[in-house]
């Protein structure tokens, strides 16, 4: 009798132990590969990476660190961690000038229908999302998702005929 009653307590010692351990556990809110709908883009995450913008006639390269907290982005750019970060501070429904990420390039040789994109269009691209391209003509969108990292992709090239920006995503929190 003695042994049944230990036996029972170690098991309800167990599940005690196995239901703290569960709850404690957090719950990822990573966006999935075929979400569609602009709400299920978490509130509040922080995105680091590099990017690379080729243009004909010179090449820029440099690290961003963006964040979103609700309906409020916040975008640090830089060239390299001794020079100081451009800061762009956007609404999710704001448009993002490209030539703030190219502010060294011949501004007159861009072309002006993609000079803004829209700051939650550009989130969802970074992602690897899809958007509606019909508003952004001469736009081209290519993914590299990673084996091991379905849900980000690692790179995200944005390609028109006056440049190519890259940009290589590193690190995703939440």
């Amino acid at each position: 009798m003695d042994n049944y009653n230990k036996k029972t307590c170690e098991l309800i010692f167990f599940l005690i132990i196995s239901l703290f351990i569960a709850s404690c556990s957090s719950t990822s809110y990573l966006l999935k590969p075929n979400q569609t709908d602009d709400n299920e883009i978490a509130n509040n995450f922080s995105l680091e990476g590099k990017f690379k913008v080729s243009m004909p006639d010179s090449k820029k390269t440099g690290y961003f660190f963006l964040k979103k907290n609700n309906k409020l982005i916040e975008i640090n750019i830089g060239k390299s961690f001794l020079l100081p970060e451009e800061r762009i501070v956007l609404n999710i429904d704001e448009d993002l000038e490209i030539t703030k990420i190219i502010h060294n390039a011949n501004h007159n040789t861009l072309d002006k229908s993609l000079d803004n994109i829209r700051i939650n269009d550009f989130i969802r691209i970074i992602f690897g999302l899809e958007i509606d391209l019909s508003s952004y003509p001469g736009l081209e969108i290519i993914n590299d998702f990673d084996q091991s990292n379905k849900f980000l992709p690692t790179r995200v090239v944005l390609k028109t005929k006056d440049y190519e920006l890259m940009i290589l995503n590193k690190n995703f929190y939440e």
